[in-house]
């Protein structure tokens, strides 16, 4: 049985690259946004707030306030996971750990949607 080698690129060499900082940077900007604006925004004074609005149905799931903070905390999980596989495919394939870090950016503007829509429900 033949062992395959994990070739692995140099991490500082990774963070390094021009397109991984413009995105990383964007990835956290976004992402820090989202945070403080909740943070900001939403009032913690009740007990319950909006959490979901369906156009059919109207306001559908309600909870805790610091349920919120979901929201920008998977945003959070997914810069993490996208990140990390991009570093480790990088040597294999250069142009798809390019588009992880694209499609996490992307992921992270969705999710500043998302939050300007909770935000906007529960003020």
């Amino acid at each position: 049985m033949a062992y395959m080698k994990l070739d692995i690129y140099p991490l500082k060499l990774y963070f390094s690259l021009i397109s991984v900082i413009i995105f990383s940077v964007l990835n956290l900007l976004v992402n820090l946004i989202t945070w403080v604006w909740l943070w900001v925004k939403v009032p913690f004074g009740q007990e319950d707030v909006y959490l979901h609005y369906n156009v059919l149905f109207g306001v559908d799931y309600v909870g805790k306030s610091w349920y919120i903070f979901y929201l920008p905390l998977t945003g959070l999980i997914i810069l993490i996971i996208n990140i990390f596989l991009g570093w480790l495919l990088y040597n294999r394939d250069k142009f798809f750990s390019k588009v992880l870090n694209a499609i996490s950016l992307l992921c992270q503007i969705f999710l500043l949607i998302g939050a300007s829509l909770l935000i906007f429900l529960n003020t």
